[in-house]
């Protein structure tokens, strides 16, 4: 009887439909352009920058912009031995083997079990067994996990222009805090030259000792400000090295001159912004994970279909197989309807629900997050350049007194002091427009990176 049914059901599974096999078709999830939609708020009302901007595509490649041979060559420095991209390398290789995982189900799993040694029967089978995709639950786990691979390669991407990004910024913030540094040595040494002047008219009774008191108060004043920038500049070089994968001793050296500021890069469109950020494509591809997280859990809840078809052989000292069609060959059907699972599955089914709606909720204010970044960073490229005019004419003007002043004094009609004061009045202005020009730069990597820009042209 039973080999009967055997022989009747292995022609009926055989002519289930090949479409029956792969099930119904899986509702598709929300594409970039939905999304975007979506994120941007009246998206009418925002078709170009509120803070202006340079008109034009972004365009990749923004670090050779600088002109900087040392830059470059961190840059790359930084890509081969950071260590935050070496995790998110990482991190891509085990998507890559969750897809692998997650597809498998798609395909039969065989395999073989047996006993033998002295016992009085050996045994062996090799089994075949495939479940059915009818309601798209395996496949909705395969294509969730290829989106989370290419989330993970987005935010490899990310994560480089990132790094490089940090690696610019680092390199400005050490040339800064040289100048800074080298600035207030010579407010050092030219107070400290006053002090000497000082305490030559104390000596000769041309001037009280409260004066030469006050002197060496302001040369103290300084040299504290001198030991702080010392400070500041050996952390700067700790935080560069540590972007580098080197060990953090505070001892990289930075260029005497800081590069000057590249021409405003074109902005593009706010509708275009979130395509081109790959932190924006990686958000997305989490919604599509999530959206088949979710078939996947409601797919759980129906009807399971299995097919399982085996080939075992039997030797026995005890038992005498009489029947001539050992070994003895079976194909098979399972069903398996859930029942009762005191709420697991659709427990499972909610929870990825509310966590589609998460990952939607991310990235709206992801989006929005961005499209202030830049919005942030074009209105910064107009209040710096402002700045930076100030200062520069402050720097002309304080320049131009100390060139009349060292006239007056060849000629007798002042004395040193005034020329050492006025030199002192010049550096200060030159340390606040170093300030100005490094934070500026930093401010343009910002926009950079914002803008969604590679660092290098595609393809190199």
């Amino acid at each position: 009887m039973t080999l009967s049914i055997r022989k009747r059901t292995l022609p009926l599974l055989l002519a289930i439909p090949f479409g029956l096999l792969h099930g119904c078709a899986l509702d598709k999830p929300p594409t970039a352009a939905e999304l975007a939609s979506h994120a941007i708020p009246a998206p009418d009302d925002h078709r170009q920058w509120a803070n202006g901007g340079t008109p034009g595509d972004p365009a990749d490649g923004w670090l050779a912009s600088f002109n900087d041979a040392e830059l470059a060559r961190l840059v790359r420095e930084a890509m081969t031995h950071n260590g935050d991209l070496a995790i998110a390398a990482i991190r891509v290789q085990q998507a890559e083997a969750m897809v692998t995982e997650a597809s498998s189900g798609l395909l039969p799993s065989a395999g073989a079990k047996g006993r033998a040694g002295e016992a009085e029967s050996q045994i062996l089978s090799v089994g075949v067994s495939w479940e059915l995709d009818l309601w798209g639950r395996i496949r909705a786990q395969s294509r969730a996990a290829q989106s989370q691979h290419l989330a993970s390669e987005a935010d490899y991407a990310w994560a480089q222009r990132v790094v490089a990004a940090a690696t610019a910024k680092a390199w400005f913030a050490l040339i800064k805090c040289t100048q800074l540094e080298s600035r207030l040595q010579q407010i050092v040494d030219v107070q400290a030259e006053i002090v000497r002047i000082e305490d030559r008219r104390v000596a000769i009774g041309a001037a009280p000792q409260t004066e030469a008191q006050q002197a060496r108060n302001t040369l103290r004043v300084n040299q504290d400000a001198l030991v702080k920038a010392t400070l500041a500049r050996n952390r700067a070089a700790q935080a560069l090295e540590l972007l580098l994968g080197r060990y953090p001793a505070g001892e990289m050296l930075a260029e005497p001159d800081m590069p000057a500021l590249p021409e405003a890069p074109p902005a593009g469109l706010p509708a275009n912004l979130i395509e081109r950020r790959p932190d924006m494509v990686a958000a997305s591809q989490r919604v599509a994970a999530a959206f088949d997280q979710r078939q996947s859990a409601q797919a759980a809840r129906l009807p399971s279909v299995s097919i399982d078809a085996a080939i075992t052989g039997i030797r026995s000292n005890v038992l005498t197989i009489m029947d001539s069609s050992s070994p003895v060959k079976g194909v098979s059907a399972s069903f398996l309807a859930p029942i009762f699972t005191g709420g697991k599955l659709k427990a499972q089914a909610d929870y990825y629900t509310e966590a589609q709606k998460e990952a939607m909720v991310a990235y709206d204010d992801s989006a929005l997050q961005a499209l202030s970044e830049v919005e942030a960073g074009l209105q910064a490229e107009t209040r710096y350049a402002e700045r930076v005019a100030q200062l520069q004419a402050r720097v002309d003007e304080s320049q131009s007194l100390l060139n009349k002043e060292e006239a007056r004094a060849k000629i007798g009609s002042t004395d040193e002091r005034s020329v050492l004061q006025d030199r002192q009045a010049l550096l200060s202005a030159e340390m606040d427009l170093v300030e100005v020009r490094g934070d500026q730069l930093a401010q343009r990597i910002d926009l950079l990176l914002a803008l969604g820009g590679d660092w290098q042209r595609t393809g190199t």
